[in-house]
């Protein structure tokens, strides 16, 4: 393996990549599957039945909604799921894209 300037490194044993890949990996995911795992304490019952979290870019958590009623339903409570979001990732999302589509396709 090279270094910065061209110089060789030795090969570092897998037993100590590896769990570096995943702590890097679960810091990236972490949030979203926090998220999907709360989601209807988040929302509610009846909303998190027809909606789903499905990503979470740069602080823009993106979700599904089923119909456009369950878009709506979630634009109405913005305000109060973003504050709700924003302490449960301690700070990791700061606005909602609303998505089209079978959350349970997502």
């Amino acid at each position: 393996m090279r270094g910065r300037r061209g110089t060789r490194r030795p090969p570092e044993a897998i037993g100590l990549v590896i769990p570096r890949i995943l702590k890097r990996a679960k810091q990236r995911r972490g949030p979203l599957v926090s998220i999907q795992r709360n989601w209807s304490r988040l929302v509610g019952k009846a909303l998190a039945e027809h909606t789903r979290p499905v990503g979470l870019q740069r602080g823009r958590l993106i979700v599904c909604a089923e119909l456009p009623g369950d878009g709506f339903a979630l634009r109405y409570e913005r305000g109060r799921l973003l504050g709700r979001l924003r302490t449960a990732t301690k700070g990791k999302v700061d606005d909602i894209v609303i998505r089209p589509g079978d959350p349970r396709g997502a």
